[in-house]
């Protein structure tokens, strides 16, 4: 298979990871077109301008969570496959992504040989899932009972990323263009569903489920 036409853009805050892929890319498939950048203000601007085949993006960017432009990247490009490459955890990130729209979901921490498997499949139209997630996804119902993270809605999963953050409510709602009173609702919930009563619980419960604290 040729990897000659693909167009390809990287989002991840941190060069050493884009530069590193980039040469992985380039040592196994050839001189595809890559672009960079860290941010999703850069990948935005960057689909205005630039007719790109692939995107591989991770989950936390320099200006903000790909959750927050993922939809808006899917509605406005919905043939253009994505690739999550990241640290965030698998098993709360991987199947809410895969059900947005992604076309696989690879852990920075997978060895050479199966991150290589993954593009393989994302190059020729196919969608990776780790041999990890799709054991989740077998016993989803199970899952669903034991990790009460999955129950949150995307917006509700948004606004606790940043309470995790040390976020309020005022600065959530101006970040997230909504009222206060309604992301004081989703807090609410949020607590609700995950059985706490305050910040200081619900990052300790989140710390059990590996969700980025902090």
């Amino acid at each position: 298979m040729s990897y000659s036409n693909i167009s390809l853009l990287i989002a991840d805050d941190h060069v050493i990871i884009r530069r590193g892929l980039k040469f992985l890319l380039e040592t196994h498939f050839g001189k595809i077109k890559i672009t960079e950048t860290d941010s999703t203000k850069g990948i935005l601007s960057a689909l205005k301008h630039t007719a790109f085949t692939h995107l591989i993006l991770d989950m936390q960017l320099t200006d903000g969570n790909i959750l927050e432009i993922f939809g808006q990247i899917h509605e406005k490009y919905p043939s253009l496959p994505v690739l999550i490459y990241s640290m965030s955890p698998e098993e709360i990130f991987g199947k809410r992504m895969l059900q947005l729209g992604a076309s696989g979901y690879v852990n920075k921490q997978c060895n050479e040989d199966e991150v290589i498997r993954a593009m393989e499949l994302f190059f020729s139209g196919r969608k990776y899932i780790s041999q990890n997630l799709t054991n989740q996804l077998s016993n989803e119902n199970k899952k669903k009972k034991e990790n009460p993270f999955e129950n949150l809605s995307e917006r509700e999963m948004e606004v606790l990323l940043m309470l995790l953050k040390g976020k309020g409510v005022k600065e959530i709602a101006s970040k997230l263009v909504l009222k206060s009173n309604t992301v004081a609702t989703f807090k609410a919930r949020i607590f609700d569903k995950i059985g706490v009563n305050n910040i200081i619980d619900l990052q300790n419960s989140a710390r059990l489920y590996n969700l980025p604290v902090g």
